[in-house]
């Protein structure tokens, strides 16, 4: 092997060390939780910088923002998206076939936040204006973030299918 070849390998090999550093680092940056109690407060004290803290791998997108979450409070694939100035959410949503079992992952939802969070948080139930499905939202005045709830029926032809979104973001 010669020289240029053996230089080329150890700068690769630093510099890909340096970026797993780096990584294990920001991921330290936020302390572990393990509750959904403590992800529903992470996810409220993230908002004001934008869930910094809480932001992993970017995703390609082509008009906003977004990255996977640490945190899934529910289903398995939750997101940050961002589209500019304080118009950044963290995203989630988990569907269902029947509606049974959709209704069992949005009151699980309601319950778990409304168990986590102070008195001083109002909750709104009320039907959703552009299908028939229902969202319920949790408001306070001493928080800047809001967080919602909804249960959406999705119209399709050829099966019934639900779905529950969770969104922390900007009040509405």
């Amino acid at each position: 092997m010669n020289n240029i070849t053996k230089l080329f390998i150890i700068l690769s090999s630093t510099t890909l060390s340096a970026c797993v550093n780096q990584n294990t680092i920001a991921q330290k940056k936020i302390a572990p939780v393990t509750s959904p109690c403590q992800k529903i407060s992470a996810l409220l004290k993230a908002y004001d910088t934008g869930f910094e803290q809480v932001k992993m791998t970017k995703i390609k997108a082509k008009t906003s923002n977004t990255w996977k979450a640490k945190y899934n409070l529910v289903g398995e694939n939750c997101h940050i998206w961002s589209w500019g100035g304080e118009n950044t959410t963290y995203a989630c949503n988990i569907s269902a076939n029947d509606e049974k079992t959709a209704i069992g992952y949005y009151q699980a939802a309601i319950n778990t936040t409304q168990k986590c969070l102070t008195n001083d948080w109002q909750v709104i139930e009320e039907p959703r204006s552009h299908d028939k499905g229902k969202k319920t939202t949790f408001n306070s005045t001493t928080s800047k973030a809001s967080i919602s709830a909804h249960f959406v029926p999705l119209d399709s032809v050829f099966s019934e299918k639900w779905t529950v979104y969770y969104y922390v973001g900007k009040p509405k």
